[in-house]
């Protein structure tokens, strides 16, 4: 059955494209869960509906928690349609080879990460590959969007569907990101240059989730624990629970998540320290320099 889909999906890909191949942006879809993933089909989907052309570039696997990692070494990228590619490494990978290879000299006005199984936020950011495809975008020069809906633990081994909650939740995800899309094309400048929008929607519980601009927590939305399994063996086993904590940031992402509300947050992928402080490296500069024996003559 999730065969039939898929080919169904494909073709409703090519008729979109065919009816809608002069209108809207040109957008790089991508994710860090793989090119057939539900979270994926349901944004093309609605960006197709809503006029947009795009063109898929995605990993062929699940590529989850990967950051930025790039393959030093051989790629492959497998056309399956005229707008989808699968590539054989990481969400970053992708983003570079759909810039660089499918696009070419004709640069995408968008590119656009999820959406992802499992919210993307606090310092959980710097792990995913959701929002580390994002931000190849942008280091590219490319404007971009990272899309994440929650994830129920509890339903790792549901069945027939793991995650149900999350897949029922995707076409909602997908109208609030082409609602995203539209102020972006009347207005580019909503995102600023060198930075990327993260938007993080909870699963429903009731009403309508309050939409909120929320700053990145210094905790995560995810915790990794590491437990030797017996005492006295070398084996760890790891568990992934979620994380509600906030450090205190004045409408914090975590805290405002937990609440079940949708945060926008602008990430700036730039590993610069703060300015203020940069008298300080010139000083310590200055300081080492000083402290080193002459160069021998």
């Amino acid at each position: 059955m999730r065969v039939i889909y898929f080919f169904i999906w494909l073709s409703s890909l090519l008729c979109a494209h065919s009816l809608h191949s002069a209108s809207g942006l040109n957008i790089l879809l991508t994710n860090d869960d793989g090119y057939t993933s539900e979270g994926i089909k349901a944004v093309s989907v609605a960006l197709l509906e809503a006029g947009h052309r795009v063109t898929i570039v995605a990993p062929t696997t699940q590529q989850s928690a990967t950051g930025m990692k790039i393959t030093l070494g051989s790629l492959s990228a497998e056309q399956h349609a005229p707008e989808v590619w699968a590539v054989s490494g990481s969400p970053a990978d992708s983003v570079m080879i759909g810039l660089k290879n499918v696009f070419g000299k004709e640069r995408p006005d968008l590119v656009i990460s999820g959406a992802n199984f499992g919210q993307n936020l606090g310092s959980n950011v710097m792990l995913s590959g959701t929002v580390g495809a994002a931000s190849m975008a942008v280091f590219m020069g490319t404007p971009a969007i990272a899309l994440s809906v929650g994830l129920d633990l509890a339903e790792s081994k549901g069945s027939p569907e793991r995650y149900a909650s999350t897949i029922a939740v995707f076409p909602e995800a997908a109208e609030l990101l082409v609602a995203v899309v539209e102020q972006y094309r009347n207005n580019p400048t909503v995102i600023p240059k060198g930075e990327l929008l993260s938007i993080n929607y909870p699963l429903r519980s009731t009403g309508r989730p309050e939409i909120l601009a929320s700053r990145v927590s210094n905790s995560g939305g995810f915790v990794v624990n590491h437990e030797f399994r017996t005492e006295g063996s070398n084996t760890i086993n790891t568990t992934v629970s979620l994380g509600n904590e906030s450090d205190g940031f004045e409408n914090s992402d975590v805290a405002a998540f937990s609440k079940g509300n949708i945060t926008i947050s602008f990430l700036k992928p730039d590993w610069n320290g703060s300015q203020k402080n940069f008298a300080k490296l010139v000083e310590l500069a200055t300081a080492i320099h000083k402290s080193r024996k002459p160069e021998a003559r």
